[in-house]
């Protein structure tokens, strides 16, 4: 049962961006403005506006490698940069907000930083079920010896 938990882990972490950003893609695709509108919340949050297409990309293709395996801890990496820079702004929106209104963004940040713990357990070297460990093994069948003549 053990070697099964870390493909759980990661998986259950990379649906969070997965179904995340999909939503955010719908949301930009069928809305108009759409773009402009995920800009916009973006920089509630004292984000730039730049961060918009990086947080796409991060999202994505972040997810999708954590999902299937591949390169697991450079992705966990990326994702964990990423949430702590999206947990310290919703902390920066915690303290510009009124009182009774600052709780939401407090928990968000909360919900954040527990991801960002998450990714760092995912960082630990191989797990099993990743297409990084089929790499490895793949490398090691290929190195033969040549016999000298």
């Amino acid at each position: 049962m053990n070697k099964f938990l870390p493909v759980i882990a990661r998986v259950f972490i990379a649906q969070i961006f997965l179904v995340s950003i999909l939503i955010s893609l719908n949301g930009i695709l069928n809305t108009p403005d759409g773009y402009i509108a995920y800009q916009n919340g973006l920089m509630s949050h004292g984000l730039p506006g730049i961060f918009a297409p990086i947080s796409v990309i991060v999202q994505l293709l972040g997810g999708l490698a954590l999902f299937v395996g591949f390169k697991t801890r450079f992705a966990a990496l990326v994702l964990t940069i990423y949430t702590l820079v999206n947990a310290l702004s919703y902390l920066y929106t915690f303290t510009i907000l009124p009182s009774p209104v600052n709780l939401i963004p407090l928990q968000q940040a909360l919900q954040y930083l527990a991801i960002t713990g998450g990714l760092i357990v995912v960082t630990n070297p191989v797990t099993t079920f990743a297409v990084c460990m089929f790499e490895v093994v793949e490398l090691r069948v290929g190195i033969v010896p040549i016999p000298d003549t």
